[in-house]
């Protein structure tokens, strides 16, 4: 193992067997020389990502943040990882440790956020939603802030972004407001009003945020027998309903959906009617 480069005087990136690491400790900066062996025995922790990019941009938070924070947010991943069924790209130690610590520093200096979606959140993600409260009262009581339920939306995000794979909240974000805009449609043409915390609801939530996951990322669909479909069908008000639905969402976020996706979302509004 050897030094590529010394970040700060507690953070210097090694490279072991062709492989980046940021390895992190008090002082061990203050003597480091590119190119000369290192000690793995002088660092507290070692930091290994899974791309170039990834770790370089954890060194410039690294050498930005003081140990204590990027430590902390280290417990906090293991905390998420432990509650969370999905594997979680590695992008959210450079995401959430980023975030936790600016999160704390706004809160002191009494800086405003605003909330995002929480309704939608709790419903479309609540394993991801009840991780993001118990990781919010963990901040609060290891830094003595007040952080609140805002805060429960950005960690909700990050840990969403994480198991999907995502930089940014971009795409998660999309997915949160189309599955939104679809169930609100289907309530009104459709379903009438639904009990949310009904099984009807449910299946219905989970099938359209899959849906939805699926044209984001330009997946296929189900294999689905559609033996059945035919003019009968079409004529048929879950078909009539779906077929409102995608034209919706055609001409709302200008994108293509195949007709298999209009049938599988009328075959799904059969079973559940």
């Amino acid at each position: 193992m050897h030094i590529v480069k010394k970040i700060n005087h507690n953070v210097v990136l090694v490279e072991d067997h062709g492989v980046e690491k940021i390895a992190m400790g008090k002082g061990i900066g203050f003597s480091a020389v590119v190119d000369a062996e290192f000690d793995e025995a002088s660092a507290d922790k070692i930091f290994v990502l899974d791309s170039k990019e990834k770790t370089k941009m954890f060194s410039e938070i690294a050498a930005q943040i003081p140990l204590e924070f990027i430590e902390f947010s280290e417990e906090i991943i293991h905390f998420i990882q432990s509650k969370i069924s999905a594997a979680l790209d590695s992008n959210i130690y450079i995401a959430l440790t980023d975030h936790i610590y600016f999160a704390i520093q706004r809160k002191r200096e009494d800086s405003q956020v605003t909330a995002i979606m929480l309704p939608e959140m709790k419903l479309l993600y609540p394993e991801e939603y009840t991780t993001a409260v118990e990781v919010v009262e963990l901040i609060n009581q290891r830094y003595d802030t007040e952080l609140g339920a805002n805060e429960v939306g950005f960690i909700t995000m990050h840990i969403i972004n994480a198991e999907l794979g995502e930089r940014n909240s971009l795409n998660s974000l999309k997915i949160l407001e189309m599955t939104t805009a679809i169930l609100q449609l289907l309530e009104k043409e459709y379903f009438g009003r639904l009990d949310k915390d009904s099984l009807t609801y449910h299946r219905l939530m989970i099938h359209i945020k899959f849906l939805v996951k699926r044209l984001i990322y330009q997946e296929t669909a189900p294999e689905e027998d559609f033996s059945f479909f035919n003019a009968s069908f079409q004529e048929s008000p879950p078909y009539k309903v779906a077929q409102f639905i995608t034209d919706k969402i055609e001409e709302t976020y200008k994108i293509t959906i195949q007709e298999n996706e209009t049938v599988y979302l009328a075959v799904h509004l059969a079973r559940i009617k």
